[in-house]
């Protein structure tokens, strides 16, 4: 008997995963990003991901760049699309792209922009050094344009204020801002990029380290101001924030340890402006009601580790600690509201559908791990027991589960020892378990032995 052909679902995936349309793309590893927080869904999840890094890891596929592109390509890494109408410190809104492109070709010198796009035009998009030598001009007059606009804006009193409504706002100013800065230091952020792994970063190997600190030192002699604007970069590729504090210990070592510590209120101020942001992705990733609430916990629980571990990298001022504390505080809220309210009520309706007598095995041990789920969910959430309120309704909510189960053990132990073909051990051993996750292991082994009486 011949064998199955293999699967190659996967394979076929990794060959098209660059016609998929930008937004689809888009919503597609939002919903796998997802589906990572179900355990049973995690491997396969991981599967397909897999499949679409080399699509996530560049904005599109390699195709030929136009100047607009080639001149977003130094700070391509800080775009975003941000949840409120501010601009988290070190991004850069994609909003801000057009009104600034706009700005620099109405003051571009005669034909820069048509020179850019004949070298273009004969470059091959693969070629990284030729795209590269075609971007030098383009972003040395792009800088010198757009800084000398600024700086003539900043001499009068109004001056900025008509700078800021001619771009379309003040998020759109403050971009302005930042992309001069990684226009002046193109060529050096571009070298670093290459040295780098593709993002999401998991961690920065000892030749990444060196492009660094070499990267750190360079940008300090051309613009010493632009220092802080290398880390932006680094933690717009990073997978996760809470690694900062091992690399930055790993930078205190080297030649660039001056630099780093110099640079660390910048730092702080990033991290906490871009998880403030963070808290509308959070909120819309976690809406999902299918999802189990003690994974809903856990990953809420890995968003405060991150920042708590970044934070601890740039350490920061009282004012920087209490809006660390404002963002662990919304993390709480959003737990409370995600896990906390009605889990009681949920782990209860769970735990008297144990007792139904229509329900099939399988039905009876998806009620046990429900059960579990809103139990487990709770006791993860303790941690955000800063937040009196949650505090508070983790508390009544454990108390209300743990008198359900009491009544329930105590049934239980009578109906056994009146030989109630109705219960059997298994019943005994499902109280048992949920006794142990609420209330500890010595209740538990009270319960069990009285049953086994």
């Amino acid at each position: 008997m011949s064998s199955a052909p293999p699967d190659r679902s996967l394979d076929l995936l990794a060959g098209r995963v660059f016609d998929i349309p930008e937004p689809q793309f888009v919503d597609l590893v939002r919903s796998l990003e997802a589906r990572r927080l179900r355990v049973d869904q995690r491997a396969t999840a991981d599967a397909v991901l897999s499949r679409l890094r080399p699509r996530m890891s560049v904005a599109r596929p390699a195709r030929r760049p136009t100047p607009q592109r080639l001149f977003c390509l130094p700070f391509e890494d800080l775009l975003y699309d941000p949840g409120t109408r501010r601009k988290a410190v070190g991004r850069i809104p994609r909003s801000a792209i057009a009104p600034i492109w706009a700005l620099f070709g109405e003051h571009a010198s005669k034909g820069t922009i048509e020179a850019t796009a004949t070298a273009l035009r004969t470059a091959d998009p693969e070629d990284a050094a030729a795209v590269l030598k075609a971007g030098g001009p383009l972003w040395t007059e792009s800088a010198r344009v757009l800084s000398t606009l600024d700086a003539t804006a900043r001499k009068t009193a109004n001056g900025r204020t008509q700078l800021r409504d001619a771009l379309g706002g003040e998020p759109v100013l403050a971009s302005l801002d930042d992309i001069i800065v990684m226009l002046r230091i193109a060529h050096p952020i571009l070298e670093l990029r290459s040295a780098l792994p593709p993002p999401p970063i998991e961690s920065v190997d000892k030749r990444g380290l060196a492009a660094l600190v070499e990267t750190l030192k360079t940008v300090a002699a051309l613009h010493r101001d632009a220092v802080p604007y290398v880390l932006f970069v680094l933690m717009a590729r990073l997978r996760d924030l809470g690694t900062l504090a091992e690399l930055f210990d790993r930078l205190a070592d080297t030649e660039a340890g001056d630099l780093i510590r110099a640079i660390s209120d910048q730092a702080g101020e990033a991290i906490v402006s871009q998880n403030e942001d963070r808290l509308i992705d959070v909120r819309t990733e976690l809406a999902d009601e299918d999802l189990p609430k003690a994974d809903v916990a856990r990953a809420l629980g890995r968003e405060v580790d991150a920042l708590e571990r970044a934070a601890r990298a740039v350490g920061g001022g009282r004012a920087l600690a209490r809006r660390i504390d404002r963002v662990k505080a919304e993390l709480g809220r959003v737990a409370r509201e995600h896990v906390v309210t009605g889990a009681d009520d949920q782990a209860l309706a769970a735990i008297a559908a144990l007792d139904d007598p229509l329900a099939s095995n399988e039905e009876e041990l998806q009620a046990l791990r429900d059960a579990e789920d809103r139990i487990i969910a709770l006791r993860l959430c303790r941690r955000f027991a800063d937040d009196p309120e949650t505090a508070k309704q983790i508390d009544g909510a454990v108390k209300r589960i743990a008198a359900g189960l009491d009544g329930r053990g105590k049934l239980l132990v009578q109906r056994l020892e009146a030989n109630d073909v109705a219960v059997s051990v298994i019943d005994l051993y499902n109280t048992v378990r949920l006794v142990e996750l609420v209330e500890g292991s010595d209740k538990a082994d009270k319960l069990r032995l009285a049953g086994m009486k």
